[in-house]
Protein backbone atom coordinates (compact mmCIF):
# COMPACT_ATOMS: atom_id res chain seq x y z
CA UNK A 1 0.00 0.00 0.00
CA UNK A 2 1.11 3.45 -1.12
CA UNK A 3 1.69 6.13 2.11
CA UNK A 4 -0.71 8.43 1.88
CA UNK A 5 0.73 12.04 2.05
CA UNK A 6 -1.74 13.46 5.11
CA UNK A 7 -0.15 17.52 4.33
CA UNK A 8 -0.87 17.64 1.12
CA UNK A 9 -3.03 20.88 0.51
CA UNK A 10 -4.59 19.77 -3.25
CA UNK A 11 -6.25 16.29 -1.77
CA UNK A 12 -9.95 15.79 -3.51
CA UNK A 13 -11.79 16.60 -0.20
CA UNK A 14 -12.13 19.92 0.91
CA UNK A 15 -13.25 18.55 4.81
CA UNK A 16 -10.55 16.39 4.68
CA UNK A 17 -7.47 18.58 3.43
CA UNK A 18 -4.57 18.72 6.08
CA UNK A 19 -2.20 20.92 7.60
CA UNK A 20 0.61 22.66 5.41
CA UNK A 21 3.15 21.13 2.85
CA UNK A 22 5.72 23.36 5.25
CA UNK A 23 4.50 21.17 8.63
CA UNK A 24 4.96 17.96 9.04
CA UNK A 25 1.46 16.49 10.45
CA UNK A 26 1.35 16.14 13.87
CA UNK A 27 -0.92 12.76 14.88
CA UNK A 28 -0.87 12.87 18.50
CA UNK A 29 -3.94 14.65 18.83
CA UNK A 30 -6.13 12.43 17.21
CA UNK A 31 -4.50 9.18 18.57
CA UNK A 32 -7.27 8.48 21.49
CA UNK A 33 -6.47 6.89 24.71
CA UNK A 34 -8.14 4.47 26.75
CA UNK A 35 -10.06 6.14 28.49
CA UNK A 36 -11.27 8.76 26.18
CA UNK A 37 -14.72 10.36 26.61
CA UNK A 38 -15.56 11.24 22.89
CA UNK A 39 -19.26 12.54 23.56
CA UNK A 40 -20.40 14.14 26.13
CA UNK A 41 -24.36 14.26 27.51
CA UNK A 42 -27.45 16.07 25.69
CA UNK A 43 -26.61 19.68 25.09
CA UNK A 44 -28.51 22.38 23.25
CA UNK A 45 -32.27 21.93 22.65
CA UNK A 46 -31.72 22.21 19.00
CA UNK A 47 -29.36 19.07 18.89
CA UNK A 48 -27.58 16.99 20.54
CA UNK A 49 -24.04 18.33 22.38
CA UNK A 50 -21.08 18.65 20.62
CA UNK A 51 -18.65 15.37 21.11
CA UNK A 52 -16.34 16.25 23.81
CA UNK A 53 -13.12 16.99 21.91
CA UNK A 54 -12.39 13.83 19.89
CA UNK A 55 -8.58 15.05 19.71
CA UNK A 56 -7.64 14.69 23.30
CA UNK A 57 -5.65 12.46 25.08
CA UNK A 58 -5.68 11.45 28.91
CA UNK A 59 -1.99 9.57 30.45
CA UNK A 60 -2.29 8.60 34.19
CA UNK A 61 0.29 9.93 36.39
CA UNK A 62 3.37 7.59 37.21
CA UNK A 63 1.68 7.37 41.01
CA UNK A 64 -1.35 5.28 39.99
CA UNK A 65 1.40 2.81 38.07
CA UNK A 66 2.68 2.18 41.00
CA UNK A 67 -0.69 1.70 43.00
CA UNK A 68 -1.53 -0.73 40.37
CA UNK A 69 1.90 -2.38 40.75
CA UNK A 70 1.85 -2.53 44.23
CA UNK A 71 -1.63 -3.84 44.88
CA UNK A 72 -1.01 -6.77 42.54
CA UNK A 73 1.28 -7.98 45.15
CA UNK A 74 -1.28 -8.77 47.72
CA UNK A 75 -2.01 -11.99 48.33
CA UNK A 76 -5.82 -12.66 46.86
CA UNK A 77 -8.31 -13.96 48.44
CA UNK A 78 -10.24 -16.88 46.76
CA UNK A 79 -13.90 -16.73 46.96
CA UNK A 80 -15.31 -20.10 47.80
CA UNK A 81 -17.86 -21.19 45.18
CA UNK A 82 -21.26 -22.35 46.07
CA UNK A 83 -22.52 -26.34 45.89
CA UNK A 84 -26.31 -25.32 45.84
CA UNK A 85 -27.88 -26.93 42.68
CA UNK A 86 -29.45 -24.68 40.41
CA UNK A 87 -31.50 -26.88 38.35
CA UNK A 88 -32.22 -29.57 40.33
CA UNK A 89 -35.35 -31.78 40.52
CA UNK A 90 -38.13 -31.02 42.81
CA UNK A 91 -37.73 -33.67 45.03
CA UNK A 92 -34.35 -32.55 46.03
CA UNK A 93 -35.15 -28.92 46.22
CA UNK A 94 -38.31 -30.75 48.73
CA UNK A 95 -35.48 -32.16 50.81
CA UNK A 96 -33.05 -29.38 50.46
CA UNK A 97 -30.28 -31.90 49.13
CA UNK A 98 -27.98 -31.43 46.37
CA UNK A 99 -29.45 -32.62 43.03
CA UNK A 100 -27.16 -34.45 40.86
CA UNK A 101 -28.84 -33.37 37.97
CA UNK A 102 -28.49 -36.47 35.79
CA UNK A 103 -31.16 -37.06 33.30
CA UNK A 104 -34.04 -38.99 33.13
CA UNK A 105 -33.55 -39.04 36.61
CA UNK A 106 -31.06 -37.95 39.51
CA UNK A 107 -29.36 -40.75 41.77
CA UNK A 108 -31.62 -39.34 45.01
CA UNK A 109 -34.50 -40.40 43.23
CA UNK A 110 -33.47 -43.59 41.95
CA UNK A 111 -32.22 -43.99 45.38
CA UNK A 112 -35.71 -43.85 46.60
CA UNK A 113 -38.09 -44.73 43.93
CA UNK A 114 -39.35 -41.57 43.44
CA UNK A 115 -40.69 -39.95 40.15
CA UNK A 116 -37.97 -37.61 39.19
CA UNK A 117 -39.24 -33.80 37.61
CA UNK A 118 -37.16 -31.16 36.86
CA UNK A 119 -38.78 -27.40 36.18
CA UNK A 120 -39.34 -26.53 32.93
CA UNK A 121 -36.31 -24.25 31.31
CA UNK A 122 -37.36 -21.10 29.87
CA UNK A 123 -36.32 -21.18 26.37
CA UNK A 124 -33.30 -17.51 25.66
CA UNK A 125 -33.02 -17.03 22.44
CA UNK A 126 -29.64 -14.90 22.27
CA UNK A 127 -29.98 -12.18 19.37
CA UNK A 128 -26.94 -11.09 17.22
CA UNK A 129 -24.42 -8.60 19.14
CA UNK A 130 -25.23 -5.96 16.29
CA UNK A 131 -28.40 -7.03 15.13
CA UNK A 132 -30.57 -3.44 13.83
CA UNK A 133 -34.11 -3.53 15.69
CA UNK A 134 -37.07 -3.45 12.90
CA UNK A 135 -37.69 -0.61 10.69
CA UNK A 136 -41.42 0.66 11.55
CA UNK A 137 -42.60 2.54 8.36
CA UNK A 138 -41.68 5.62 9.06
CA UNK A 139 -38.17 4.48 9.33
CA UNK A 140 -38.27 2.65 6.10
CA UNK A 141 -39.62 6.09 4.66
CA UNK A 142 -36.43 7.14 6.02
CA UNK A 143 -34.05 4.57 4.64
CA UNK A 144 -35.51 5.10 0.59
CA UNK A 145 -35.06 8.77 1.19
CA UNK A 146 -31.60 8.48 2.25
CA UNK A 147 -31.32 6.14 -1.20
CA UNK A 148 -32.95 8.28 -3.14
CA UNK A 149 -32.12 11.99 -2.07
CA UNK A 150 -29.55 12.83 0.22
CA UNK A 151 -26.79 10.68 0.41
CA UNK A 152 -23.46 12.42 1.32
CA UNK A 153 -21.60 13.76 -1.73
CA UNK A 154 -18.62 13.47 -0.13
CA UNK A 155 -15.76 12.07 -0.59
CA UNK A 156 -16.38 13.00 -4.41
CA UNK A 157 -17.25 10.25 -6.58
CA UNK A 158 -18.43 8.06 -4.05
CA UNK A 159 -21.92 8.08 -4.88
CA UNK A 160 -22.42 4.68 -5.43
CA UNK A 161 -20.37 3.63 -2.53
CA UNK A 162 -23.46 5.64 0.03
CA UNK A 163 -26.29 3.91 -2.50
CA UNK A 164 -24.55 0.30 -2.28
CA UNK A 165 -21.86 -0.30 -0.13
CA UNK A 166 -22.89 2.28 3.25
CA UNK A 167 -26.38 0.73 3.59
CA UNK A 168 -25.04 -2.59 3.56
CA UNK A 169 -22.82 -1.94 6.40
CA UNK A 170 -25.31 -0.29 8.25
CA UNK A 171 -27.51 -4.05 8.44
CA UNK A 172 -24.27 -4.52 11.20
CA UNK A 173 -23.29 -1.69 12.70
CA UNK A 174 -26.84 0.01 14.66
CA UNK A 175 -24.70 3.96 15.03
CA UNK A 176 -24.03 3.45 11.01
CA UNK A 177 -27.86 2.81 10.54
CA UNK A 178 -29.15 5.13 13.19
CA UNK A 179 -26.97 8.42 11.66
CA UNK A 180 -28.47 6.79 8.00
CA UNK A 181 -32.09 7.72 9.19
CA UNK A 182 -31.30 10.89 11.51
CA UNK A 183 -29.83 12.80 7.99
CA UNK A 184 -32.78 11.48 5.82
CA UNK A 185 -35.50 12.91 8.56
CA UNK A 186 -33.57 15.81 8.78
CA UNK A 187 -33.39 16.76 5.01
CA UNK A 188 -37.10 15.63 4.92
CA UNK A 189 -37.93 18.33 7.75
CA UNK A 190 -37.46 21.06 5.20
CA UNK A 191 -40.84 19.63 4.15
CA UNK A 192 -42.16 18.20 7.36
CA UNK A 193 -41.01 20.01 10.50
CA UNK A 194 -43.09 17.82 12.79
CA UNK A 195 -39.92 15.08 11.90
CA UNK A 196 -37.42 17.05 14.11
CA UNK A 197 -38.52 14.69 16.83
CA UNK A 198 -37.43 11.69 14.64
CA UNK A 199 -34.46 13.34 13.37
CA UNK A 200 -32.82 14.33 16.80
CA UNK A 201 -33.73 10.74 18.36
CA UNK A 202 -31.87 9.01 15.67
CA UNK A 203 -28.79 11.40 15.99
CA UNK A 204 -28.60 10.48 19.39
CA UNK A 205 -28.96 6.73 19.23
CA UNK A 206 -26.36 7.13 16.77
CA UNK A 207 -23.93 9.22 18.83
CA UNK A 208 -24.47 7.03 21.93
CA UNK A 209 -24.24 4.18 20.34
CA UNK A 210 -21.04 5.88 18.42
CA UNK A 211 -18.99 6.28 21.92
CA UNK A 212 -18.33 3.00 22.56
CA UNK A 213 -17.20 2.09 19.72
CA UNK A 214 -14.75 5.18 18.95
CA UNK A 215 -13.33 4.70 22.61
CA UNK A 216 -12.76 0.85 21.32
CA UNK A 217 -11.12 2.19 17.61
CA UNK A 218 -7.72 0.99 18.97
CA UNK A 219 -9.01 -2.60 20.04
CA UNK A 220 -11.10 -2.84 16.67
CA UNK A 221 -9.62 -4.03 13.64
CA UNK A 222 -11.74 -5.26 10.98
CA UNK A 223 -12.17 -3.44 7.32
CA UNK A 224 -16.07 -3.47 8.25
CA UNK A 225 -16.17 -1.82 11.51
CA UNK A 226 -13.77 1.26 10.46
CA UNK A 227 -15.29 1.68 7.49
CA UNK A 228 -18.73 1.77 9.36
CA UNK A 229 -17.09 4.54 11.38
CA UNK A 230 -16.04 6.43 8.74
CA UNK A 231 -19.47 6.59 7.21
CA UNK A 232 -21.81 7.12 10.52
CA UNK A 233 -19.09 10.39 11.19
CA UNK A 234 -19.66 11.62 7.66
CA UNK A 235 -23.26 10.93 8.11
CA UNK A 236 -23.29 12.65 11.38
CA UNK A 237 -21.05 15.86 10.08
CA UNK A 238 -24.11 16.24 7.20
CA UNK A 239 -27.15 15.71 9.32
CA UNK A 240 -24.86 18.79 11.33
CA UNK A 241 -25.04 21.13 8.22
CA UNK A 242 -29.59 20.94 8.94
CA UNK A 243 -29.14 22.12 12.47
CA UNK A 244 -29.33 25.31 13.06
CA UNK A 245 -26.68 25.68 15.63
CA UNK A 246 -24.84 22.62 14.14
CA UNK A 247 -21.57 24.16 13.18
CA UNK A 248 -19.22 23.59 15.99
CA UNK A 249 -20.86 19.96 15.80
CA UNK A 250 -19.89 19.55 11.71
CA UNK A 251 -16.16 20.96 12.96
CA UNK A 252 -16.21 18.32 15.96
CA UNK A 253 -17.56 15.00 13.75
CA UNK A 254 -15.11 16.56 10.94
CA UNK A 255 -12.28 15.98 12.98
CA UNK A 256 -13.70 12.36 14.19
CA UNK A 257 -13.61 11.33 10.43
CA UNK A 258 -9.67 12.04 10.86
CA UNK A 259 -9.37 10.31 13.82
CA UNK A 260 -11.24 6.74 12.59
CA UNK A 261 -9.33 7.66 9.58
CA UNK A 262 -5.67 7.64 10.75
CA UNK A 263 -6.31 4.56 12.86
CA UNK A 264 -7.50 2.87 10.00
CA UNK A 265 -4.57 3.74 7.43
CA UNK A 266 -2.13 2.85 10.67
CA UNK A 267 -3.33 -0.21 10.82
CA UNK A 268 -3.24 -0.82 6.90
CA UNK A 269 -7.05 -1.32 6.49
CA UNK A 270 -8.72 -0.77 3.16
CA UNK A 271 -10.95 2.58 2.55
CA UNK A 272 -14.38 1.45 0.68
CA UNK A 273 -14.30 5.13 -0.10
CA UNK A 274 -12.25 6.16 -3.20
CA UNK A 275 -10.43 9.39 -3.74
CA UNK A 276 -10.30 9.77 0.18
CA UNK A 277 -6.47 10.61 0.98
CA UNK A 278 -5.36 11.19 -2.66
CA UNK A 279 -5.46 14.11 -4.85
CA UNK A 280 -8.02 12.11 -8.04
CA UNK A 281 -10.96 14.29 -6.85
CA UNK A 282 -9.02 17.66 -7.10
CA UNK A 283 -7.70 16.75 -10.55
CA UNK A 284 -11.41 16.28 -11.63
CA UNK A 285 -12.20 19.41 -10.21
CA UNK A 286 -9.50 21.86 -10.92
CA UNK A 287 -10.52 22.05 -14.79
CA UNK A 288 -14.52 22.89 -13.81
CA UNK A 289 -12.55 25.69 -11.19
CA UNK A 290 -10.15 26.90 -13.06
CA UNK A 291 -13.10 27.94 -15.81
CA UNK A 292 -15.61 29.13 -13.34
CA UNK A 293 -15.17 32.80 -13.45
CA UNK A 294 -14.42 35.11 -10.33
CA UNK A 295 -17.10 36.12 -8.66
CA UNK A 296 -18.80 40.12 -8.60
CA UNK A 297 -15.33 42.29 -7.77
CA UNK A 298 -17.74 44.34 -5.48
CA UNK A 299 -18.82 41.17 -3.66
CA UNK A 300 -15.35 40.15 -2.75
CA UNK A 301 -14.44 44.04 -2.09
CA UNK A 302 -16.77 43.86 0.59
CA UNK A 303 -15.86 40.66 2.01
CA UNK A 304 -12.07 41.58 2.07
CA UNK A 305 -13.21 45.41 3.51
CA UNK A 306 -14.49 43.76 6.77
CA UNK A 307 -12.70 40.87 6.87
CA UNK A 308 -9.96 43.66 7.86
CA UNK A 309 -11.85 44.96 10.05
CA UNK A 310 -11.69 42.10 12.68
CA UNK A 311 -7.83 42.33 12.81
CA UNK A 312 -7.58 44.56 15.77
CA UNK A 313 -9.81 42.42 17.64
CA UNK A 314 -7.87 38.93 17.05
CA UNK A 315 -5.61 38.50 20.07
CA UNK A 316 -4.76 35.12 20.23
CA UNK A 317 -2.39 32.37 17.97
CA UNK A 318 -5.53 31.04 17.08
CA UNK A 319 -7.56 33.98 15.98
CA UNK A 320 -4.89 35.40 14.32
CA UNK A 321 -4.01 32.47 12.25
CA UNK A 322 -8.43 32.06 11.83
CA UNK A 323 -8.50 35.81 10.31
CA UNK A 324 -5.38 35.26 8.09
CA UNK A 325 -6.87 32.04 6.35
CA UNK A 326 -9.98 34.12 5.71
CA UNK A 327 -8.00 37.09 4.24
CA UNK A 328 -6.25 34.67 1.22
CA UNK A 329 -9.45 33.21 0.57
CA UNK A 330 -11.10 36.09 0.28
CA UNK A 331 -8.23 37.86 -1.65
CA UNK A 332 -7.65 34.64 -3.93
CA UNK A 333 -11.22 35.67 -5.37
CA UNK A 334 -9.94 38.43 -7.14
CA UNK A 335 -7.87 36.26 -8.98
CA UNK A 336 -8.98 32.46 -9.31
CA UNK A 337 -11.77 30.20 -8.41
CA UNK A 338 -9.81 27.49 -8.08
CA UNK A 339 -7.12 29.43 -6.04
CA UNK A 340 -9.70 30.49 -3.64
CA UNK A 341 -11.72 27.21 -3.81
CA UNK A 342 -7.65 26.00 -2.76
CA UNK A 343 -7.39 28.41 0.13
CA UNK A 344 -11.04 27.21 1.38
CA UNK A 345 -9.95 23.83 1.58
CA UNK A 346 -6.71 24.91 3.27
CA UNK A 347 -8.79 26.50 6.12
CA UNK A 348 -11.02 23.29 7.11
CA UNK A 349 -7.51 21.54 7.58
CA UNK A 350 -6.31 23.75 9.84
CA UNK A 351 -9.28 23.75 12.50
CA UNK A 352 -9.12 19.64 11.50
CA UNK A 353 -5.81 19.60 13.00
CA UNK A 354 -5.04 22.08 15.47
CA UNK A 355 -5.25 21.03 19.19
CA UNK A 356 -7.73 20.73 21.61
CA UNK A 357 -7.54 23.77 23.08
CA UNK A 358 -7.19 26.23 20.38
CA UNK A 359 -10.23 24.02 18.76
CA UNK A 360 -12.25 24.46 21.84
CA UNK A 361 -11.89 28.65 21.77
CA UNK A 362 -13.15 28.50 18.54
CA UNK A 363 -16.27 26.85 19.48
CA UNK A 364 -17.00 28.64 22.23
CA UNK A 365 -20.21 30.36 21.77
CA UNK A 366 -19.34 32.48 24.57
CA UNK A 367 -16.32 34.36 22.92
CA UNK A 368 -17.55 37.33 20.26
CA UNK A 369 -14.14 36.96 18.26
CA UNK A 370 -15.09 33.35 17.67
CA UNK A 371 -18.27 34.31 16.67
CA UNK A 372 -16.88 37.24 14.38
CA UNK A 373 -14.70 35.10 12.81
CA UNK A 374 -17.33 32.06 12.09
CA UNK A 375 -20.18 34.50 10.93
CA UNK A 376 -17.68 35.97 8.10
CA UNK A 377 -16.52 32.46 7.18
CA UNK A 378 -20.18 31.16 6.57
CA UNK A 379 -20.77 34.65 4.77
CA UNK A 380 -17.45 34.07 2.74
CA UNK A 381 -18.46 31.00 1.81
CA UNK A 382 -21.94 31.90 0.51
CA UNK A 383 -20.62 34.34 -1.89
CA UNK A 384 -18.89 32.17 -2.98
CA UNK A 385 -21.81 29.65 -3.84
CA UNK A 386 -20.56 29.53 -7.56
CA UNK A 387 -17.24 28.12 -7.07
CA UNK A 388 -18.32 25.71 -4.01
CA UNK A 389 -21.65 24.34 -6.43
CA UNK A 390 -18.76 22.68 -8.83
CA UNK A 391 -18.86 20.10 -5.86
CA UNK A 392 -22.44 18.73 -7.00
CA UNK A 393 -21.58 18.94 -10.61
CA UNK A 394 -19.88 15.22 -10.39
CA UNK A 395 -22.60 14.12 -9.08
CA UNK A 396 -25.12 11.73 -10.85
CA UNK A 397 -28.74 13.47 -11.44
CA UNK A 398 -30.91 10.85 -8.96
CA UNK A 399 -34.82 11.27 -8.28
CA UNK A 400 -35.86 13.95 -5.57
CA UNK A 401 -32.21 14.99 -4.68
CA UNK A 402 -31.79 18.15 -2.85
CA UNK A 403 -28.39 18.79 -2.41
CA UNK A 404 -29.41 22.55 -2.25
CA UNK A 405 -30.76 22.20 0.92
CA UNK A 406 -27.40 21.31 2.58
CA UNK A 407 -26.00 24.63 1.90
CA UNK A 408 -29.48 25.98 3.23
CA UNK A 409 -28.65 24.80 6.17
CA UNK A 410 -25.59 26.49 6.35
CA UNK A 411 -27.55 29.52 6.36
CA UNK A 412 -29.07 28.47 9.44
CA UNK A 413 -25.72 28.63 10.72
CA UNK A 414 -25.48 32.14 9.45
CA UNK A 415 -28.73 33.31 11.30
CA UNK A 416 -28.03 31.60 14.88
CA UNK A 417 -24.28 32.98 14.71
CA UNK A 418 -25.89 35.96 14.07
CA UNK A 419 -28.02 36.23 16.84
CA UNK A 420 -25.63 35.73 19.20
CA UNK A 421 -23.41 38.65 18.31
CA UNK A 422 -23.95 41.22 21.40
CA UNK A 423 -24.47 44.72 21.16
CA UNK A 424 -20.75 45.82 21.60
CA UNK A 425 -19.68 44.11 18.64
CA UNK A 426 -22.62 44.72 16.78
CA UNK A 427 -20.50 47.55 14.15
CA UNK A 428 -18.28 44.59 12.81
CA UNK A 429 -20.91 42.03 11.80
CA UNK A 430 -22.86 44.20 9.54
CA UNK A 431 -21.91 42.14 6.14
CA UNK A 432 -22.81 38.88 7.74
CA UNK A 433 -25.82 40.42 8.18
CA UNK A 434 -26.02 41.82 4.81
CA UNK A 435 -25.58 38.18 3.46
CA UNK A 436 -27.70 36.70 5.48
CA UNK A 437 -30.49 39.51 4.48
CA UNK A 438 -29.36 39.36 0.30
CA UNK A 439 -30.04 35.33 0.85
CA UNK A 440 -33.67 35.99 3.03
CA UNK A 441 -35.15 37.70 -0.20
CA UNK A 442 -33.33 34.77 -3.02
CA UNK A 443 -31.64 31.95 -1.83
CA UNK A 444 -29.68 32.20 -5.24
CA UNK A 445 -29.26 35.70 -4.64
CA UNK A 446 -25.27 34.64 -5.36
CA UNK A 447 -25.46 32.15 -8.02
CA UNK A 448 -26.52 29.13 -5.54
CA UNK A 449 -28.50 26.63 -8.03
CA UNK A 450 -30.87 23.96 -6.00
CA UNK A 451 -29.57 20.44 -7.16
Amino acid sequence: MEPMDFNDQSTSLPLLTLGSNDVEFDYSPYIPGDDLDYIGDVGSSGSVSVMNEVASTSVSPPTSAIARSSSALKPRLERRGHTKSRRGCYNCKRRRIKCQETRPACGHCVKTGLKCEYPLVPQITHQPQHQIPLFSLQDMRFFQHFLLACSPHQPLGNDSIWTHEVPCLSQNHEYLMHAILGLAASDLMVQDPSLVTFAMAHRLKAIKAIKKTLTDVPKTNTFEEGNALLATCYALTFQSVMLDDGMAEFMTFCRGIIIVAIQMYCKGAKFIFSNFLNNEGMGQLQPLLESTPPIQKDWTDMAVANIAALEPLCKQPVEIEYFQLMTNIANALYSSSFLAYEMLCKHYGWWMQIPHESFQSLIDGGNQVSLLLASHWIALKQIMATITDVEHKQRPQQMGRKDGDMDIGMLRWLKHINRQIDGEHQQYNQWPLWVEGQLDIDLGYFGKELH
